[in-house]
């Protein structure tokens, strides 16, 4: 008698919240992370309704702006994984390198939600946008894409595009409530100076294509090279000119691709990525891979319409690493490749080397292991909003 009397009364205290008013409920709930608060709008019709109201949305979006100064949460994403067989089966949906944020401090985070993520391949992610990730089935001829939020684990599936294509350049841009996918072939090796270029619109619900200009012919981009959203405009690596091909969707008629120049003094035609610290534009090289001096270098774009660029850091490897990596790594010659760059801090950058993933900074000289055994090449630093970016539900 007395244990049933206790189960209801534990019913009753979860249940029962009348005498709570509005205003102390909403200050309760939005000082809880962010992913627990949508499973709570399952509690109650009223908890649902504070919950979904636009007001919460910004009390709770201008309170973590508050405390977190300017820097919004994030992590380090792998983006795919290249052999599934070299991969301990532990890793395989593993996506998260770096526990940065409260939100992800479980070590299950995955994208196991997605259909395809059951089968024996990880699923891609191709870039990332306004908190939202787009993500593919395959690494060529790419037709199932998806949109999701990985925190609160929604998604929606694109229709196929209308054109089969072997290896395509992803742009992925999200803004309030709408979104677009961009693609094009990585390279053309034609005569002609014009190609295809393929767009979906969450307003439309379709993909449509256009013929556009390209300031070279055979211009060429690596299948693998992420895509850099800043300044409006989209941005990859461009290897046989060593340029970046930038392109504008909403500059007039989109009818044209630009070439953007590097910088004057760079070396390293392979080992390079291009990424975005605080709102500024960088670009970020390591020189040679195993024998003789090693540079790291990095590059930020001074004046955008002028296309000037200034180096901000040029450090040896060979006369700073020494003793700092000598009870985590082998001061043998290792294999040493760029992956990211923070996007808050100007001075932390992350690399390839040894078989792990580490951090440097630049400005202190102090490297950390943040994850042994590291099998990918290809990293993403993920950047979500205060408030998770709600996808709209398709109508297509």
């Amino acid at each position: 008698m007395a244990e049933t009397s206790q189960k209801a009364l534990q019913q009753q205290i979860l249940i029962d919240d009348s005498n709570i008013p509005d205003w102390l409920l909403t200050e309760i709930l939005q000082r809880l992370p962010v992913k627990h608060i949508f499973k709570f709008k399952c509690v109650s019709k009223r908890w649902f309704l504070l919950i979904s109201d636009p007001f919460f949305a910004r009390l709770y979006s201008t309170r973590i702006n508050t405390s977190l100064s300017t820097s919004q949460p994030w992590n380090l994403l792998f983006r795919y994984l290249y052999e599934v067989r070299i991969v301990p089966s532990s890793m395989i949906d593993t996506r998260i390198a770096l526990k940065q944020s409260q939100d992800f401090s479980s070590p299950g985070f995955s994208l196991n939600f997605l259909p395809y993520s059951k089968h024996d391949s990880p699923i891609k992610i191709l870039a990332s946008s306004n908190g939202l990730l787009l993500c593919c089935e395959t690494f060529y001829w790419q037709k199932n894409y998806y949109i999701c939020n990985p925190l609160i684990q929604q998604w929606i599936a694109l229709p196929k595009p209308p054109k089969a294509i072997k290896s395509v350049a992803v742009g992925f841009i999200c803004k309030d409530d709408h979104y677009e996918v961009i693609r094009f072939p990585t390279a053309n090796y034609g005569p002609s100076s014009t190609l295809r270029l393929e767009t979906f619109s969450s307003e439309t619900g379709k993909w449509h294509w256009s013929i556009v200009n390209c300031p070279v012919m055979d211009y060429y981009i690596k299948t693998d090279s992420p895509v850099v959203h800043y300044n409006g405009s989209l941005h990859w690596l461009e290897f046989r000119h060593s340029k970046i091909i930038t392109y504008d969707p909403h500059n007039g008629t989109n009818t044209r691709l630009h070439l953007m120049n590097l910088p004057d003094d760079r070396q390293s035609e392979h080992l390079s990525l291009l990424g975005v610290s605080r709102g500024r534009f960088r670009y970020f090289e390591v020189t040679d891979t195993c024998f003789g001096p090693r540079d790291l270098r990095v590059w930020v774009l001074s004046d955008n319409d002028a296309q000037r660029w200034c180096l901000e850091y040029r450090i040896k490897f060979s006369g700073s690493w020494i003793d700092e990596v000598n009870e985590f790594i082998p001061k043998d010659n290792f294999y040493i490749f760029p992956l990211a760059l923070h996007p808050h801090e100007f001075d932390i950058v992350y690399l390839g080397y040894g078989g792990c993933l580490v951090s440097y900074n630049l400005g202190t000289r102090k490297l950390d292991v943040v994850h042994r055994n590291f099998y990918s090449h290809q990293l993403l630093a993920f950047v979500f909003s205060p408030w998770p970016t709600t996808i709209p539900q398709p109508f297509w």
